[in-house]
């Protein structure tokens, strides 16, 4: 990195929240888009609305890492993600086939929206976790009473 990076100013605190908020007001409208969509067997719908919840994870990602979250947590949840995403659009035939089938078709279903949620809340918690204010008044050190200063 070079000094001209580092020295560059970071985003408010408000903008970065205001960036997760966005990611996930995108996740849900895809999540409910999805449901739209298989429900009423509108089939040409979902993939509209899997890559608007796809964008919603990558900005709440982005959110999260511009407040600061670390390497090996981003990779974490990137697996956690992954699996639900696998659990979500794998046919039930893919699951018996690796062993990884947990019930009927719909309890894996929903295992995978279940985990894909936990990433999404995960990360715009640690998001506002990471830019929250920190506090203005702090106790004086105690000093020691043979000290002269």
């Amino acid at each position: 990195m070079s000094v001209a990076e580092a020295a560059k100013p970071a985003l408010p605190s408000s903008t970065i929240r205001s960036y997760a908020m966005i990611g996930i007001v995108l996740y849900a409208f895809g999540l409910v888009l999805n449901e739209i969509g298989n429900g009423l067997a509108q089939l040409w719908l979902v993939p509209y609305a899997d890559t608007i919840s796809a964008l919603g994870f990558v900005i709440a990602l982005y959110t999260a890492s511009l407040a600061g979250l670390g390497t090996r947590l981003t990779v974490l949840i990137g697996l956690i993600y992954g699996i639900g995403f696998f659990y979500v659009s794998e046919p039930d035939a893919t699951y018996v086939a690796s062993g990884l089938k947990i019930s009927s078709y719909n309890t894996t279903h929903f295992v995978g929206l279940g985990l894909i949620g936990f990433t999404m809340i995960l990360l715009i918690a640690l998001a506002f976790y990471l830019t929250r204010a920190k506090s203005g008044h702090r106790t004086l050190p105690k000093q020691d009473p043979g000290s002269t200063s």
